[in-house]
């Protein structure tokens, strides 16, 4: 099967697209062999490539649907109309599955009438370290009275809504003053659910409870917990989480924006997600309806099966290809920003600086190895690296570190060498051999892992 050219996808919508709907078959831990079939029909339709669908790995679900809000009015459409599809492939609608579609269309912004006037954003959130779980929060950058107000006048109605789409809602202010009546018992429960603080810091705790200004404090939990790389939220909002069940080092967002009316903004993305199984898609012209024709799901009897898939299918696959076969490395996969993943460790990130990341990246595009005493002949290569892997904008400091790393007589080469080595041997201990810059004293300087197992988003930003 040809793909059609008459919807218009560049590589990096349809990496995204790749991305998206690896999320929703995902999203309810299931996998049946429909979701599968149905996934490998439109990949033929829309032209995804295996090289694609790896790049996709890498990617956070909210950097996908930001290359997605560019697409064409028709190429959204049909954007909906494959995550429909996959979804029903199953025969299972599921509610994670109908969460995630609605998140979904909300920020990418389809024209349909049922999306009156949501407005969305979504963000991943990398090591978070608490989990929302099913609550739905109201947060806030600054203290907006109309909105406080609102919700407090409506406050039973909101939770009524929400525990009728099986979410509690987490209102700080409600939340603080029920724990300030009740401090006794909250410091008495934190012996047993925090046995890592003393008691007085749990002395400490109980104190504050009653200074605590709900204001600051809502910013706070904004500004330190859940905001990421700069992002701005101009608005109140409620914010959830997407789904639960598929395994990453991401957590997927939801900011949901509040005009002027909380109660309201929840009924209307609640009636999108009901109305979802009922809304049909069809193109506008002989074209479109030729291509719309092609993403229609044909129902079989050999697509019933279904396997649960979990975070520990990851462990059962990382045994398998770690003692067995060639195999037995991780796939490395490089994001754009340089960020190393290792593929079949469950995706988990080696982290380490933005000068190893450059340095380390030098190292892997030249597999015949760099001896250490000409490293400065490198120098201008390993600046656009770093420019890459850096968020500093000061090219000034940018060359001055590089100056440093390049630097014979320093020993700034050698603590970055040692910080690589330990950012790997932490997470793979003798496993990580094939993975470090080694060599003979005097002698070049090589990375020994396998460059078919290197996995690049795109090689060109580093060269």
């Amino acid at each position: 099967m040809q793909p059609l050219k008459s919807m218009k996808y560049k590589e990096n919508q349809k990496i995204a697209l790749a991305k998206v709907l690896s999320d929703l078959i995902q999203s309810d831990g299931i996998v049946s062999q429909g979701e599968i079939d149905y996934l490998h029909q439109i990949y033929e339709v829309i032209g995804i490539q295996p090289s694609q669908a790896k790049k996709a790995m890498g990617i956070p679900l909210s950097a996908a649907v930001e290359r997605l809000i560019a697409l064409g009015d028709a190429e959204k459409k049909a954007v909906l109309k494959i995550l429909l599809q996959l979804s029903f492939s199953d025969d299972d609608f599921a509610k994670d599955e109908s969460l995630l579609i609605t998140a979904l269309i909300t920020v990418i912004g389809i024209d349909l009438p049922e999306m009156c006037s949501i407005k969305a954003r979504l963000v991943s959130i990398p090591n978070l370290t608490f989990d929302t779980r099913n609550a739905i929060l109201y947060v806030e950058s600054e203290y907006n009275e109309k909105v406080n107000h609102a919700i407090q006048e409506s406050y039973d109605d909101i939770c009524r809504l929400l525990n009728k789409h099986h979410r509690e809602f987490f209102y700080l202010p409600k939340v603080l003053t029920e724990t300030q009546q009740k401090k006794d018992t909250f410091c008495d429960a934190l012996s047993y659910l925090e046995p890592s603080l003393s008691s007085e810091q749990i002395d400490i705790i109980g104190e504050s409870l009653s200074e605590i200004d709900t204001a600051a404090l809502s910013k706070e939990i904004f500004l330190n917990y859940l905001n990421i790389n700069g992002f701005k939220m101009e608005k109140p909002a409620f914010f959830l989480k997407i789904y639960s069940q598929r395994s990453s080092h991401y957590q997927d967002f939801l900011i949901l924006e509040i005009d002027d009316d909380p109660l309201e903004t929840l009924k209307a993305f609640y009636r999108l997600k009901d109305r979802l199984p009922k809304i049909d898609i069809k193109g506008e012209n002989p074209k479109e309806k030729r291509f719309f024709e092609k993403l229609e799901f044909t129902h079989s009897e050999q697509q019933k099966g279904e396997v649960q898939y979990t975070g520990f299918h990851k462990v059962i696959i990382d045994t398998l290809l770690r003692h067995n076969g060639a195999q037995g490395a991780s796939r490395l996969y490089i994001a754009a920003n340089g960020n190393l993943y290792l593929t079949d460790r469950n995706n988990i990130q080696v982290t380490m600086s933005s000068l190893c990341k450059a340095l380390y990246i030098l190292f892997l595009l030249h597999e015949e190895g760099i001896q250490l005493n000409y490293l400065v002949d490198y120098k201008n290569e390993l600046y656009r690296i770093y420019r890459q892997t850096s968020d500093y904008l000061d090219d000034v400091l940018l060359h001055k570190a590089v100056d440093n790393l390049t630097d014979a007589l320093g020993n700034t080469l050698n603590a970055n060498l040692s910080r690589i080595k330990k950012a790997f041997i932490s997470i793979l201990g003798e496993d990580a051999s094939n993975y470090l810059i080694r060599g003979e004293k005097g002698e070049k300087k090589t990375i020994s892992l396998d460059r078919k197992l290197v996995v690049f988003e795109d090689k060109s930003l580093f060269k």
